[in-house]
């Protein structure tokens, strides 16, 4: 039945014709996009965007970061709206020893990948502080079947190599029906996996300040939350479907603790949390 919705709904919006960086010869070490389109189209509400598209929208670029369909491109850093502020418009090479910060985005062979937070030397890969620019969101989902071990680890399983949990993907299509719901429940993974992987060690640069950026990122997904549910009353918090396990919810708990444990006190650093959600509440129905 979802389906048979998205499909019906893409016959009433026109597909864009962004230039994507996809498309681009994979030669080169950087990509300018500069020199793909030198006057990128502008972004359109009643367009189709897919991950890698570039538009223009109030005087700056921006790169789908997935399906994306009606929500309105905001410089924000978060990218669980669909886009991706572009604030440089050369992508440059993945280097070690180069110092990256959240939002920066890179080329890695020839996929892309955009900075989650603060890192340098921590190569661009699944489980790691970036992550990969792709289309999260299918226009017919086939979704990877349910799979004995879905809840016996806290990664459980990734049978179609998205990046995304395979028990979560199917929960967020099957409960939801409107893009944005899907867009930012799907949008969210990554920083809720990025909580998994603290726990089970899999970042050594963990400091205060990569601590903090977390944490403003959780605020922020309450924060989107709460204005999704202004509209959609039955939404739940991705969190709740994410941390879906007791050991997973118990994981969750420790993580955070440990991540409070690189924090000085500080009542008002919450404050530096992205309130702006409004492009998700207010895009298309």
């Amino acid at each position: 039945m979802i389906k048979l919705i998205i499909i019906v709904g893409i016959l009433f919006y026109s597909q864009t014709y962004a230039a994507n960086i996809f498309q681009l010869p994979q030669q080169s070490a950087n990509t300018n996009l500069a020199d793909i389109e030198p006057n990128h189209q502008p972004w359109e509400a009643g367009s189709i965007y897919v991950a890698g598209d570039v538009v223009t929208h109030n005087n700056s670029l921006f790169i789908a970061a997935f399906w994306v369909k009606g929500i309105e491109p905001i410089e924000n850093q978060p990218h669980w709206d669909g886009w991706i502020w572009v604030q440089d418009t050369v992508i440059k090479k993945w280097q070690a020893n180069k110092v990256y910060r959240g939002g920066n985005l890179v080329k890695h062979n020839t996929d892309y990948y955009f900075a989650l937070y603060w890192n340098k030397n921590n190569k661009p890969k699944p489980h790691s502080s970036w992550q990969r620019i792709q289309d999260l969101f299918y226009l017919t989902p086939d979704l990877p079947p349910a799979h004995p071990d879905d809840y016996k680890t806290l990664d459980g399983i990734d049978q179609n190599d998205n990046g995304i949990r395979d028990d979560y993907e199917r929960l967020v299509y099957e409960k939801f029906d409107s893009p944005q719901l899907i867009t930012f429940s799907l949008g969210t993974a990554s920083t809720l996996q990025l909580v998994i992987d603290i726990e089970q060690g899999r970042m050594p640069n963990l400091d205060a300040e990569i601590g903090k950026q977390i944490i403003l990122d959780l605020i922020n997904i309450s924060m989107c939350t709460r204005q999704l549910q202004n509209n959609y009353p039955h939404f739940r918090n991705p969190k709740l479907m994410y941390f879906n396990t007791i050991d997973r919810a118990y994981a969750n708990r420790k993580s955070q603790n440990k991540i409070s444990d690189y924090i000085p006190w500080d009542d008002d650093f919450h404050y530096a949390a992205d309130k702006d959600c409004s492009a998700l509440a207010e895009a298309i129905k």
